[in-house]
């Protein structure tokens, strides 16, 4: 396993050094066949030339616009697309849906607009891109080669990732008014651990859940704190249940998910018989083993009514978390390592512990609701 990366590590978030760190094993066999779309002339060849200098890497085809990479894909037929977001004629986001339809494909998103917490970022991924980056503020050779062997392990990524990863997520029924919390006694907890690919994977499981369930969820993500308060609202837009974003002191209610950072200590207490959440700033850029803190803690609390779910990520982070809601009792559900876009923790986890993996989205919201079901006291 890998060591988690810092914030400050050789000037890449902890985002981008698990794009790395996954893109780490090497490919085998023909080269990945790449189609760049993008109406840049300029950063369509210097992207041609960053890709043809790798040799598992082939530029298969150029497309200025949405409208011509759709008439390319069939033809082509590239493992990856890079995909830009403002381009005259079709636009990448509505590309992207038109690509789902027709022939998927995975995309990544390379665009001024795609950077972590952005509205296009969660947009791309919502509509079944794969991963994402944002494109230097200037086109200077300089300052992409500065960028160069994260923009290729994306890409590979991505190739790695294949077809199992690609899923237009369909926006759940949302009520109009102002969604309530739910009204039952929260029961049980959900402890989601995701890290590389946690975006897209939490996407398609939380607007799947009903908050008529007696339990809550609480996700971990690796993002710093104001990429997780855009996502929660985001994702709040899109969900059945309530998605808040979580605070130190707050009560734990069903039918509500709440997000925390990993940059963050957070754990579940029982005082008085009410379940609350604690979260403290951490004194570092590191995230540490965050997943594994807050699986723990609701073990302790809550023994067998607590839950660990994991879904797309990279390194050790989780592992151990849910050896401990296992050893106490409690529940776990991994995401099927095929469909993560980096599947190195989900498939240790599995492996480890002997876990069934389960389809992410719908089918996993599905699993999650028989467990309440049948386990309701």
């Amino acid at each position: 396993m890998v060591s988690k990366p810092s914030m400050g590590d050789g000037g890449l978030n902890a985002f981008a050094k698990m794009a790395l760190e996954c893109g780490s094993q090497e490919l085998s066999g023909k080269p990945i066949s790449v189609l760049i779309v993008d109406d840049s002339t300029l950063l369509r060849k210097i992207i041609k030339e960053m890709f043809s200098a790798d040799d598992q890497l082939q530029v298969v085809g150029e497309a200025e616009h949405g409208l011509k990479a759709l008439e390319l894909i069939p033809e082509l037929k590239p493992d990856v697309v890079t995909l830009d977001v403002n381009m005259p004629v079709m636009d990448g986001l509505t590309t992207i849906k038109h690509i789902m339809i027709k022939c998927p494909t995975p995309v990544v998103m390379f665009s001024t607009l795609t950077g972590q917490g952005s509205l296009e970022t969660f947009e791309a991924l919502r509509y079944g891109a794969v991963d994402f980056l944002q494109k230097p503020s200037s086109l200077l050779k300089e300052d992409l080669k500065s960028q160069h062997e994260l923009i290729i392990s994306r890409v590979k990524n991505a190739a790695r990732a294949g077809i199992d990863t690609i899923r237009y997520l369909r926006p759940a029924k949302v009520a109009c008014e102002k969604k309530a919390v739910g009204t039952q006694e929260c029961d049980r907890v959900f402890a989601i651990g995701s890290s590389y690919g946690g975006y897209g994977s939490l996407l398609g499981l939380i607007p799947e859940i009903k908050p008529q369930l007696p339990a809550a969820f609480l996700s971990v993500l690796y993002a710093a704190a104001p990429h997780v308060d855009a996502f929660a609202t985001y994702l709040d837009q899109h969900s059945q249940m309530p998605v808040r974003r979580a605070v130190d002191g707050a009560p734990l209610q069903s039918g509500t998910c709440y997000l925390a950072s990993a940059f963050e200590q957070v754990k579940v207490t029982n005082g008085s018989g009410k379940l609350s959440i604690h979260l403290q700033p951490k004194n570092t850029e590191s995230p540490g083993q965050a997943c594994d803190t807050l699986m723990a803690s609701l073990s302790e609390t809550l023994k067998d009514r607590a839950s660990g779910i994991l879904l797309s990520g990279i390194g050790e982070d989780g592992i151990a978390g849910i050896g401990a809601i296992l050893q106490g009792g409690g529940n776990a559900i991994i995401q099927d390592p095929k469909t993560c876009l980096c599947n190195d923790t989900t498939a240790t986890t599995a492996k480890q512990y002997g876990l069934s993996a389960v389809l992410p989205g719908i089918t996993m919201a599905e699993a999650i609701q028989r467990y309440c079901l049948d386990t309701s006291h």
